[in-house]
């Protein structure tokens, strides 16, 4: 059996706080964990440099210039590492996970267009070295989208702001990767004012641009079986698609272009579980077919893009 990294009540309670307000003061966790800050530093670099908790900013993945989204399979012979490096080298990479199954590696993908995504799929074949074969199922539309980055929502979802400026883009690209950047940092890192930054900055995060959350590696972590799941479409696609945003076992259901029709995510408590999973979904209306791919171990953790769905 797979060894699960090992989570005390302190470690948990950390990472739950962070989930709510991924921007919350150290002193803060720490008055309500037991912890001193310094305390509360050390396990969050502890958690993060294993690569079990990113803190990371949700969006929408439009207003970084992602307006395609993409899910490829790699095969692919060689070490892990070298793979988890190379993969993590690629800022397009939004997330990567060593499957077991047809393909060897499920990659989400973010691009600019279509010209882009393409460009992008094969700069990774080039440059990843042991990368010998690849299919790309290109996201259409989103059915549901409930990953477990999503903060709990106190009222409406805030709509995209339609003033976005340079600036405000650049902010967002360094305040996804790094929300609990200090303003001095994101100073540094922009070549732009204290006070314009600090100004652009907590209007993002005011108005819901952005919102500061944390993610964890629930393979490595929690007792629960994921995968990703291809599948096929008949007779009736609109009620198989129905049956399948249903299902809370699959938190993630988009329509996708390629040999499926849908890419899914699926989260189960066993190996168990996931097989009567594939049994309702093979037994619903308009579905022809299925292909699992079970997750062995998170190679990039993924980024909680936000979409606004039905059942969102």
């Amino acid at each position: 059996m797979t060894q699960r990294y090992e989570l005390d009540a302190q470690d948990q309670a950390i990472i739950d706080l962070l989930r709510e307000d991924g921007r919350a003061p150290l002193a803060r966790i720490g008055e309500q964990v037991g912890l001193s800050a310094d305390a509360v530093r050390a396990r969050m670099a502890r958690l993060a440099g294993d690569g079990v908790l990113r803190v990371i900013g949700l969006v929408d993945p439009a207003v970084l210039g992602y307006d395609v989204l993409a899910t490829v399979g790699l095969r692919y012979r060689g070490p892990v590492e070298r793979l988890r490096a190379a993969l993590n080298a690629h800022p397009q990479v939004t997330f990567a996970a060593q499957t077991v199954g047809a393909y060897d590696v499920m990659c989400e993908v973010g691009a600019r267009d279509d010209a882009d995504l393409a460009d992008v799929v094969q700069r990774i074949a080039d440059t990843v070295e042991g990368v010998r074969d690849y299919e790309v199922w290109r996201q259409l539309d989103v059915a549901k989208w409930e990953s477990q980055g999503r903060p709990r929502r106190s009222g409406p979802p805030a709509p995209r702001r339609p003033d976005l400026d340079d600036l405000d883009v650049a902010l967002l690209r360094l305040l996804v990767d790094n929300p609990r950047a200090s303003f001095r940092e994101l100073e540094t890192g922009l070549g732009v004012p204290y006070w314009a930054v600090r100004k652009r900055a907590q209007a993002l995060f005011r108005d819901g641009t952005i919102q500061a959350t944390a993610m964890v590696d629930r393979v490595s972590t929690d007792p629960v079986t994921m995968a990703s799941v291809g599948i096929t479409l008949g007779g009736s696609p609109d009620a198989a698609l129905d049956a399948l945003v249903a299902l809370p076992e699959l938190p993630i259901v988009t329509l996708t272009a390629g040999r499926f029709h849908v890419m899914a995510e699926a989260a189960c408590g066993s190996a168990r579980d996931l097989a009567a999973l594939m049994r309702r979904i093979l037994a619903a209306d308009g579905v022809r077919g299925l292909t699992v791919l079970t997750y062995a171990r998170v190679l990039v953790l993924p980024r909680p893009w936000r979409f606004e769905t039905a059942t969102g």
